[in-house]
C-alpha cells in the first residue's frame, strides 16, 4: 500500500485527486491539506511515501514551501504539478528534492505511474518537462554564444576608456600609436557589439558598467 498525501490550496482540486487516487489499487490518501502548516500537522499521523504538491496554486513559486517539507518529511519524494510558467523553477525545484513532475492537464493515469515510479525509489518527469530543458538549455547556449560574440577586445576596451577621458580619435590615436581612421573602426566595432549608437551611449555604457578610464 502507497500512502500518500496532497497539498492543494483549494479543496475542490484536492479532493478530485484525492478521487482519482483512491480509484485505484495500492494506493491510500492518509493526509489531504489545503496548506503547508495543516500538511506539517499531519506528521503525527501515519508518513506518507509519497507527497502530491501543487505548485501553480502555492504563491512565491512553492520554493519556501517545499523547503519546509523537506524539513519536516526527509526523504519522503515530492511529486509536483505544474504548468508551463514555472519552467524557470524546475532547476531549482530538482535542486530542492523534487523527484517528479507532471502538468495540470496530465491524464488521472499518468498521476497513477508517476505516484508508483516515486513509490519504487524512481524518479517521473513528464515528455514535456525534459522538451523544457532542452529548450532552456538551447537558450542558455545562444544566450552565452551571444554574449561572447558582444566581448570587446583589449584594444577596444582601452578605446572605450579613453573615450570616457573626452579625448578625439587624434588624440586617441597619438596615445595609441594608431590612425584616427584605426580609432574610428574600433569604434563602430564596439558600436555594433555593444549595440549603442553615439559616444554618448558609450561613455554611459561604461560608466553604468564600471569601466571607467
Amino acid at each position: 500500500m502507497c500512502r500518500i498525501a496532497i497539498l492543494e490550496q483549494f479543496n475542490l482540486f484536492g479532493s478530485g485527486i484525492k478521487s482519482i487516487l483512491e480509484e485505484a489499487d495500492q494506493l491510500n490518501v492518509v493526509i489531504q491539506a489545503d496548506s503547508v502548516n495543516k500538511l506539517l500537522a499531519g506528521k503525527g499521523m501515519e508518513k506518507p511515501d509519497v507527497i502530491i504538491f501543487d505548485i501553480i496554486h502555492d504563491d512565491n513559486s512553492g520554493i519556501k514551501v517545499l523547503k519546509r517539507i523537506n524539513r519536516t518529511f526527509t526523504g519522503v519524494p515530492v511529486l509536483l504539478i505544474v504548468s508551463n510558467h514555472y519552467a524557470d523553477c524546475f532547476e531549482e525545484y530538482i535542486r530542492l528534492g523534487v523527484k517528479g513532475f507532471i502538468f495540470h492537464n496530465s491524464s488521472g493515469k499518468e498521476l497513477i505511474k508517476a505516484i508508483k515510479k516515486l513509490k519504487n525509489g524512481e524518479e517521473y518527469f513528464a515528455m514535456k518537462v525534459w522538451d523544457i530543458f532542452r529548450s532552456t538549455i538551447r537558450a542558455r547556449k545562444a544566450k552565452a554564444k551571444n554574449i561572447e560574440s558582444n566581448k570587446l577586445t583589449e584594444r577596444e576596451m582601452t578605446v572605450l576608456k579613453l573615450f570616457t577621458k573626452g579625448l578625439s580619435y587624434k588624440e586617441i590615436g597619438v596615445d595609441l600609436n594608431i590612425s584616427p581612421r584605426t580609432v574610428e573602426t574600433h569604434k563602430r566595432n564596439i558600436l555594433a557589439k555593444l549595440k549603442i549608437r553615439s559616444t554618448a551611449d558609450m561613455i554611459k555604457y561604461a560608466y553604468r558598467n564600471n569601466i571607467l578610464s
